[in-house]
């Protein structure tokens, strides 16, 4: 019977060991410039809590107009958002990109052990672009037609919601949107989730390489990349429709790398390179192209497949293939 009550003990510790371990100290931070901090202070409520709005207080950072939290999370998906006070009436209200959801702002939390501090944002507002880890995700209809709802994505994020993240038209068929999460750049995320056109949910084929039980499944391991799908389908296929109407082309050579030309006038062109896994490689604009050819050169970039994506000064975008050697 001891022994027996031994190896309960010790199955016990160590169950006990595994769940410390997956959780770790995230501290979050606010910036309320521009606000009068109410008699009750600064408050987050949020899926980390329960949604209570004033079991967690935050604490201003000496003489700044940074408030900051740290408390212990579990690995995985997290909603949350501030209040100015400590009852719902005083929350913010922020939007894309950091908070497209309802309003609430997400935060992914990894196995890796390493506690976090996460960027300060501003109250209702957005951690500035190029701080935090941002990613884009981008969606091809094909041959659907959008939903008179819109299209949205659903997952792990935002507990499998189908109607509260609208995925923009960009172009044509393709539906894309940026989300900023406040945790470092090269702090990776894995993600689960699925589209939504209208009110119909796709199915993604199962044998591509990214879905799991008709679930899409992602991992980003930096800030900036972005993700390529096609409704039902697998990777992105470029269906897009010509939207500048045939007046630019651009080339590759060994010799001159990326080669402009347009038939039209154009104040700039943007033209962003990513690889087939959704990286972006190259960001360049260019200045007003026309039949004379501007070059974009690719010397540091490797051999390979990439795809790509053409914006003008009216947001207009266009997408191809091209292939560097």
């Amino acid at each position: 019977m001891k022994k027996n009550y031994i190896i309960i003990t010790l199955l016990a510790f160590l169950f006990l060991s595994n769940y410390t371990f997956s959780q770790v100290n995230v501290t979050l931070r606010v910036d309320m410039t521009g606000q009068t901090v109410t008699s009750n202070g600064v408050h987050v409520a949020g899926s980390i809590n329960g949604w209570n709005t004033s079991s967690t207080p935050l604490t201003q950072e000496g003489t700044s107009n940074i408030y900051s939290t740290t408390i212990q999370l579990n690995t995985g998906w997290h909603e949350y958002k501030f209040l100015n006070g400590n009852n719902w009436g005083t929350e913010e209200s922020a939007g894309f990109p950091c908070a497209p959801s309802n309003g609430n702002r997400f935060l992914y939390i990894n196995d890796s052990g390493a506690d976090v501090v996460l960027e300060p944002v501003p109250f209702n507002g957005c951690n500035a672009e190029g701080t935090g880890f941002s990613f884009t995700l981008n969606v091809d209809l094909g041959n659907e037609t959008a939903g008179a709802s819109g299209v949205k994505v659903a997952g792990w994020f935002n507990g499998w919601n189908g109607d509260n993240f609208t995925l923009p038209n960009v172009a044509n068929t393709i539906h894309s949107a940026t989300l900023r999460l406040p945790t470092p750049a090269d702090y990776p995320i894995t993600f689960e989730y699925k589209y939504v056109n209208g009110s119909t949910w796709e199915n993604p084929d199962t044998t591509c390489g990214t879905v799991a039980n008709t679930n899409r499944i992602e991992t980003l391991t930096t800030s900036g990349m972005s993700v390529f799908n096609v409704f039902n389908g697998c990777n992105y296929t470029l269906s897009l429709q010509n939207s500048f109407n045939d007046d630019i082309n651009v080339y590759y050579t060994k010799n001159d790398g990326l080669i402009v030309t347009s038939t039209q006038n154009y104040d700039q062109l943007t033209l962003q390179l990513f690889d087939m896994l959704g990286k972006k490689v190259l960001s360049e604009t260019v200045l007003k192209p026309n039949k004379s050819k501007t070059t974009v050169k690719v010397n540091n970039i490797q051999l390979g497949l990439y795809i790509l994506q053409i914006t003008d000064n009216l947001n207009r975008v266009e997408s191809k293939k091209i292939f560097i050697n």
